[in-house]
């Protein structure tokens, strides 16, 4: 028999939430090798999934100045 546990995530801020669903996804991955119902296609729509969620644009005529980057 399999334990469950209730888990407040009411307590927790947002980006607390959004971290331990993080990770849970994360080990959903992991071990989904051991798991046969994780399908590759699923992989791959979690994969773009995060890439869509952290892209980002660039300013419109932003210039990369490489000696900005490394003055101290």
């Amino acid at each position: 028999m399999q334990k469950t546990y209730d888990i407040e995530l009411d307590v927790l801020p947002e980006t607390a939430k959004k971290e331990l669903l993080d990770f849970y996804e994360y080990l959903v991955v992991k071990y989904s090798k051991k798991r046969k119902d994780v399908t590759l296609a699923s992989k791959k729509k979690a994969f773009f999934s995060s890439i869509k969620e952290h892209q980002f644009r660039l300013p419109a005529g932003y210039k990369f100045n490489r000696d900005e980057i490394h003055e101290r």
